[in-house]
């Protein structure tokens, strides 16, 4: 069974080529062709000369930092790791989407938490504790390896009007 998966990931209307954000054209390919050998995937490129500039890399681009040489062991571990943090990160974009559209339909807004207290990221520590709008184009753009979720923001209880108590009138007098 082969699955379309878009290599690129989501799209926005915001999204540039110079953005840390994906790419503007999708490229579609099989899940099937992407195991089978090393694939292209333009964001992880990018992302990976971004932290490369910066010097710090999330905990979950472990073994990811420089690309070995091709045909050998150390490149196969490569190839695994990288489509490991791909199908993760194809898989927080879905449930990222699907949260914001829950939260969006309810009416509540959404802030940008992470989920551990590592290493500081330079990606996602301006966006952290941040609230987002409802549309998806208005959240800050997840890398692949991001902890970083979207959780509600819960107004705090608003108090409601007291009726002043009105006592039932007697009928005999």
């Amino acid at each position: 069974m082969n699955i379309l998966v878009d290599v690129d990931g989501p799209r926005s209307a915001t999204s540039r080529q110079s953005a840390m954000g994906p790419s503007p054209l999708p490229q579609r390919t099989t899940a099937t062709a992407v195991a089978a050998r090393d694939f292209a995937w333009p964001d992880f490129d990018r992302w990976q000369a971004f932290f490369t500039a910066c010097d710090t890399f999330p905990a979950r681009w472990d073994g990811l930092h420089i690309a070995p040489l091709p045909h050998t062991p150390e490149a196969e571990t490569y190839r695994q790791r990288k489509l490991v943090l791909f199908s993760e990160w194809l898989d927080m974009l879905a449930h990222r989407s699907i949260v914001l559209a829950h939260y969006a339909r309810q009416g509540i807004q959404a802030r940008v938490v992470r989920q551990h207290a590592g290493p500081p990221c330079p990606a996602c520590d301006p966006f952290t504790a941040r609230e987002v709008g409802r549309r998806l184009d208005a959240t800050p753009p997840f890398h692949p390896g991001c902890r970083c979720v979207l959780l509600a923001v819960h107004a705090a209880p608003t108090r409601r009007r007291s009726r002043p108590y009105q006592r039932p009138r007697s009928r005999t007098g």
